[in-house]
């Protein structure tokens, strides 16, 4: 596995799922910048101790993490590509019932797009009730987060995006490649998931 290290982040929307990642990653010491069409969102969340306001001209990030409404995260991660925010991009859906039609609907939309597939790692958070709950930690702890690489996307890329999911204490979860269950895990904390589980 490509070794990567996790030293800045963009977070772009700084909703419950956006801050809780956010302040995940400051919490493992990671520089978090924060973005918002809502200033006030990113004064929130800054005051909250997730992170600082995202400045024109900042060097691109280790990676960025896209946590805007499903019906938006596309285009938002489209501009985010065209700025060069950073070197690897991941979207998150919050859990809930219809998360997984939410992720489905983001990956469809960025291909329609034409947002770059190479080092772009669709991913889903998964509510606690759908898996285990790590006691104390951060806002993420134990909580499963499902990501989805394209096969095109460079290892560096996908190792970039697999840090950021374990420095927050997430559980990581990703399809097997063959179906068969039986692939070892990718990282720490890292589990499989049957193929097809949709993210």
């Amino acid at each position: 596995m490509t070794s990567t290290r996790i030293r800045s982040a963009a977070v772009i929307g700084c909703g419950p799922a956006g801050t809780s990642v956010a302040l995940a990653l400051t919490g493992a010491g990671v520089r978090v910048l924060l973005a918002d069409p809502d200033p006030r969102a990113v004064e929130r969340a800054a005051g909250a101790g997730a992170g600082v306001p995202l400045t024109r001209g900042a060097p691109p990030a280790d990676a960025v993490v896209v946590a805007a409404p499903p019906s938006t995260a596309a285009e938002v991660l489209y501009t985010a590509q065209l700025l060069g925010l950073g070197r690897a991009y991941t979207t998150v859906t919050d859990g809930g019932e219809d998360g997984g039609k939410d992720a489905v609907l983001v990956r469809e939309e960025a291909l329609l797009r034409g947002c770059d597939l190479n080092g772009y790692v669709p991913g889903r958070l998964l509510a606690h009730g759908q898996g285990r709950a790590a006691a104390g930690g951060g806002p993420l702890a134990g909580r499963p987060w499902i990501l989805n690489p394209w096969p095109t996307v460079p290892p560096e890329a996908v190792a970039a995006v697999r840090e950021l999911v374990v420095l927050c204490g997430a559980i990581l979860l990703e399809p097997d490649p063959d179906g068969t269950g039986a692939a070892a895990p990718a990282v720490p904390q890292s589990r499989r998931c049957p193929a097809g589980t949709p993210v």
